[in-house]
């Protein structure tokens, strides 16, 4: 092969090399900036906190850094969705979690957190058709022993619990089941809050962690209702 020829083939070669060096720089930061977003968030869960909104805005714009780095990665988009979530004041959070978490689900569509999150965003903004059912029961179907899944699925199942289907309902006794094997006093807790303590009580007979509790007296009472008075 004579010269010119052999100019021609690595003159792309290197091109290509030199491209795929940029993307691969670009992936790694972009892969560092969400871990640590990820490591910040997770702070605020562990200790019940909210940020500030200096911290807030700084791990915002790394997510969107990292986005524009590496656009076919989920986990910044799923991020951005969970970080919108997070901060409530704001009416429109909720769609801008929305259009970040729906973006992630196109990317990884068997994420059961990303599906969770966005039951949770349709939920705040009065998206409780048949949709959200939907997607309450495939969070259930991906994730069945997550305990964020089985969390979200009792305050958002029996928040909605008039409202939806006989297959919502079966994903959300499902995950109410589990749960309690898991964390009996966080489910019941839920249930409590969310006025469908019913359905939490029929697993409190058989639990030892609960004899000594309150919540044995109080399924007692909601089981077996005394005579008015």
């Amino acid at each position: 092969m004579d010269k010119p020829s052999r100019v021609l083939l690595v003159v792309p070669a290197i091109a290509t090399l030199a491209m795929l060096a940029v993307w691969a720089t670009r992936w790694g930061a972009a892969d560092y900036l969400a871990s640590e977003a990820t490591t910040e968030m997770n702070t605020w869960v562990a200790t019940r906190s909210t940020p500030g909104i200096d911290t807030w805005m700084w791990v915002r714009e790394d997510l969107r850094r990292a986005e524009r780095w590496a656009p076919f990665d989920p986990q910044p988009a799923e991020l951005l969705g969970a970080l919108h979530l997070q901060r409530s004041g704001r009416a429109e959070f909720p769609e801008v979690a929305l259009e970040h978490l729906t973006r992630a689900l196109e990317l990884r569509p068997s994420s059961t957190f990303t599906w969770g999150n966005v039951a949770e965003a349709r939920y705040r903004l009065g998206m409780t058709g048949r949709d959200f059912e939907r997607i309450l029961v495939m969070a259930q179907r991906l994730g069945p022993q997550e305990p964020e899944t089985q969390r979200l699925l009792a305050e958002l199942g029996l928040a909605m619990w008039d409202e939806v289907g006989d297959e919502a309902k079966n994903a959300v006794r499902a995950a109410l089941a589990a749960g309690m094997k898991r964390n009996p006093l966080e489910i019941l807790q839920i249930s409590e809050r969310r006025g469908k303590l019913l359905i939490a009580c029929s697993q409190v007979p058989g639990d030892r962690r609960l004899r000594e509790t309150k919540w044995v007296g109080v399924c007692n009472q909601i089981t077996f209702p005394g005579p008015e008075k």
